[in-house]
């Protein structure tokens, strides 16, 4: 066999490597477990930080109902008084959504996500840990006799 040092190193450098991605995903997945149902209030932040920041109209702009109620005033065209109602249209359906969305959504999501990450770790470590601990214990047996 050539360079039994090469193989060797290789066989356990791979096997530490499976090995570490099962740990962390296994401790990713505890993780989530711990802060769905021991630690509730653990990843409530997240509710918070991972929300879109709403839009606002700079203090020095008018309001955009003002701006339609003076649309004749100002002279603004056909198509910016088409802007102006299309936008009140959309910022009042965007406030319906943000009544009826569910508050946890991101809490959720971000969940999911971790899960996800979590899971892969485990499938592509465990077999990757797997094959190469089974060759390096055959190794090992051939070497004994």
């Amino acid at each position: 066999m050539k360079n039994p040092i090469i193989r060797a190193i290789y066989l356990y450098l791979f096997a530490l490597v499976g090995l570490g991605m099962l740990v962390i995903g296994a401790s990713m997945i505890i993780n989530l477990g711990l802060k769905a149902w021991v630690f509730t209030q653990a990843d409530q932040q997240d509710k918070y930080n991972s929300q879109p920041i709403p839009v606002y109209l700079s203090s020095d702009m008018k309001t955009a109902q003002e701006i339609k109620v003076c649309s004749d005033k100002c002279e603004l065209t056909a198509e910016q008084k088409e802007q102006v109602n299309s936008w009140l249209a959309e910022y009042k359906k965007w406030e319906e959504q943000e009544k009826n969305s569910d508050q946890n959504i991101w809490v959720v999501r971000n969940r999911q996500r971790q899960a996800a990450t979590a899971l892969s770790l485990i499938l592509i470590g465990l077999p990757l840990w797997l094959f190469h601990w089974s060759v390096i214990k055959k190794d090992n047996k051939k070497e004994d006799k």
